[in-house]
């Protein structure tokens, strides 16, 4: 166990450093890219601790699907998602979303420890069935959840989105000839 706390500190390091830049990130194109290295460096965890099934499915999932997901809504947003940097009170009501999530992990580890799991079939065709079956309704909700997600970020953006100007039009007095050369 001892050979794998190097490759496991770095990858805590690395998701823990790319979480923060996630936060921290001026722009929603940066905070996208921060979000693909800690799902990667999530992934990477997962195939240290051999969990090969659940690392590719970080893989395909979030770093494939759900971060470029995140990437189109940037691409729709206008001026291309430029943001303006955060004021006392939006930094203010982080802190405390934060203090309040320490608080009541704190109150999840002091009540008791988890207890024991059974080990059952985690094969990929259990995981399929269980996928598949109980719990399909919620798989397929995601779907209509994000897109939902999408047009209301959009929708919000845009709205608060300065009027355009306009240019004042302009008459010409006679119309332009188009000259060919030979």
């Amino acid at each position: 166990m001892d050979d794998l706390f190097g490759p496991l500190l770095v990858g805590c390091a690395v998701a823990l450093a790319s979480a923060i830049g996630v936060v921290l990130a001026r722009r929603p194109i940066y905070a996208a890219i921060f979000l693909l290295v800690h799902s990667l460096s999530l992934a990477a965890l997962f195939g240290i601790l051999s969990a090969t099934m659940v690392a590719v499915g970080q893989v395909i999932i979030y770093s494939g699907a759900i971060v470029v997901l995140f990437l189109f809504v940037v691409t729709l947003l206008p001026s291309g998602g430029r943001e303006l940097g955060p004021t006392g009170s939006r930094v203010a009501a982080g802190f405390i979303a934060g203090g309040g999530l320490v608080v009541a992990l704190a109150a999840a580890l002091a009540a008791s420890s988890p207890p024991p799991t059974t080990s059952g079939d985690l094969g990929i065709a259990a995981v399929g069935r269980s996928l598949f079956s109980t719990v399909l309704v919620a798989f397929e909700l995601t779907a209509p959840l994000l897109l939902v997600a999408i047009i209301g970020a959009v929708v919000i953006w845009r709205r608060h989105e300065p009027a355009p100007r306009t240019a004042p039009v302009q008459k010409v007095a006679e119309a332009r000839r188009v000259v060919m050369h030979r």
